[in-house]
């Protein structure tokens, strides 16, 4: 439409890269050791697997003898999908399993990729939170489409994330400690405030613990008290 008031900020990032990335990690490739926490699979995605597909996740059983199960949003779909990731494991197998077969197949949004292709190309490197730079693991406008680019549009630079130097978000997000784990957990850390992006987001791992695996620590003291 040749609009010139309209640009876009492209920060779209490639969930099988920082896969990848967290699986070929010294804490993961070293997993004798006590500071670290076993991945022992993935739960994929919805959103994203709607339109790549649940075939890119096929190297991670493949290679890295790792069980993924593709699910989706509503609670009983991560249910199922923990259920199907347990059975895996218990099996001893490492496939990838797709519970939301009602919206997810496994060659994904045909169209939307072809679209995705023609406006996108892979960056170079992209900066991640806890995981430092990942070459190819973002896409970025490709020339053809750089009048509507933000960061050419408007010279925008980068600028170096500081994480709090006392909280451990950026190893809870790589895997390598648990919430709790950390030293700001419930000591100035809370929903309320924030020190870290896990404990930011309502998503966020920290957040989670904070909400429901406190009262489930309770309940064991209190089972405890009682025997």
């Amino acid at each position: 439409l040749g609009l010139k008031n309209f640009s876009v900020f492209c920060n779209h990032v490639l969930t099988p890269a920082a896969m990848t990335a967290i699986l070929e990690s010294p804490e993961q490739t070293q997993i004798e050791s006590s500071a670290s926490v076993a991945i022992d699979g993935f739960v994929g995605p919805a959103h994203v697997s709607t339109v790549i597909g649940y075939r890119p996740y096929e190297i991670f059983a493949s290679k890295y003898a790792k069980p993924v199960v593709i699910a989706g949003f509503e609670p009983l779909d991560l249910m199922q999908s923990i259920l199907m990731l347990i059975r895996q494991i218990n099996d001893g197998r490492h496939q990838v399993e797709n519970e939301y077969i009602r919206a997810v197949s496994r060659e994904g949004n045909l169209k939307a990729q072809q679209l995705m292709s023609e406006v996108f190309e892979l960056k170079d490197s992209f900066e991640w939170r806890g995981l430092g730079s990942i070459p190819e693991s973002a896409l970025q406008i490709k020339p053809a489409y750089q009048y509507l680019d933000a960061e050419q549009r408007f010279e925008l630079s980068q600028q170096q994330s500081r994480e709090n130097p006392a909280c451990d978000c950026p190893d809870i997000l790589r895997g390598v400690k648990k919430p709790q784990e950390c030293r700001l957990f419930g000591r100035g850390c809370t929903p309320e405030t924030p020190q870290g992006a896990c404990m930011v987001s309502s998503e966020g791992a920290c957040a989670a613990y904070w909400n429901y695996g406190r009262a489930r620590q309770s309940a064991s003291s209190i089972i405890k008290a009682v025997s």
